[in-house]
């Protein structure tokens, strides 16, 4: 996902850096730029690309890409990029990244929110958009105050291609795209079936829609104005539209790593037994990952 962003983002002429520990994936941007296939063909991105995070030096803006469990390490390893004016972004999955990034940089700005574009690694510089339509982007700060600064990060999205918008609604929507994760996301790991494939089997759906109900309760209780009704649909969209992804908590599991699960399903069942909401779908999905995690060794 940090590949992708990176490659809209060198469109609209910003020094774009991607930093990054793989050491074969950077030398090979390096070498012959970043290689994205989409549905129309294939393109080459010439990016600035690099592991060592003092090398770029503080930037205006740090967008951080990496998986729940990793945000903390990440950020401590590229403190070298956030200067005092440095503004944070993350549109990570999940519930908990904006607090672990707000611990470490007290005094920055963090934007935050989500995207749903996916894409696949398939390999050292090369990687494939497979988000079947444009997408939908949305953030917002966390401070709460739109600023000239929040909307000039918006319209360099926008300028880049990603449809990306400011949203005072942020808290609605990431629940929203909690629901997306929280459901296919897990499903897709125990069953080994990319998105499409699990969506088409109509016994699936109970499951499905048994998270989709104790999340859209455990918004509600918070004063989320997130619905059962609008919640299933916007499943199914993302479902049809995202029906050629294997979600990355697939391929973790397959790599035999650790999963997002705590700050998915996790998060949601932290959340739940706070407010008082019995979350057995919920419950079962992050015991049975947990299972899996645990086999790894065996």
């Amino acid at each position: 996902m940090g590949s992708l962003f990176a490659a809209h983002l060198a469109k609209t002429g910003a020094q774009t850096w991607v930093v990054d520990r793989w050491q074969e994936h950077i030398e090979a941007i390096r070498s012959g730029g970043l290689t994205v296939k989409h549905e129309s063909g294939e393109s080459v991105v010439r990016l600035n690309a690099t592991t060592d995070a003092s090398q770029p030096g503080p930037g205006d803006v740090v967008m951080v890409f990496v998986k729940y469990n990793q945000t903390r390490e990440a950020l401590s390893a590229a403190r070298a990029l956030v200067g005092p004016r440095t503004v944070l972004l993350t549109l990570q999955n999940g519930l908990g990244n904006v607090e672990t990034i707000r611990a470490l940089f007290p005094a920055n700005r963090i934007f935050y929110g989500l995207t749903t574009l996916t894409s696949e690694m398939l390999g050292p510089a090369r990687i494939e958009a497979s988000y079947a339509g444009r997408g939908e982007t949305y953030l917002w700060a966390h401070d709460g105050k739109r600023d000239a600064g929040l909307e000039a990060v918006c319209s360099l999205l926008a300028s880049g291609g990603i449809n990306a918008a400011l949203a005072p609604d942020i808290e609605l929507r990431i629940w929203k795209k909690l629901i997306v994760n929280c459901s296919l996301n897990p499903l897709c790991a125990i069953t080994r079936l990319p998105v499409g494939r699990l969506a088409e089997r109509a016994d699936a759906w109970p499951v499905l829609e048994g998270v989709v109900r104790e999340i859209v309760a455990a918004a509600g209780r918070k004063g989320i104005a997130l619905h059962e009704a609008e919640a299933l649909a916007f499943l199914r969209a993302v479902a049809h539209e995202a029906r050629n992804h294997f979600p990355s908590m697939l391929i973790d599991v397959q790599g035999r790593r650790a999963t997002e699960i705590d700050c998915l399903n996790g998060a949601v069942l932290r959340e739940c037994e706070r407010l008082g909401i019995d979350a057995p779908f919920n419950r079962t999905l992050y015991s049975l990952i947990r299972v899996i995690e645990s086999s790894y060794g065996t």
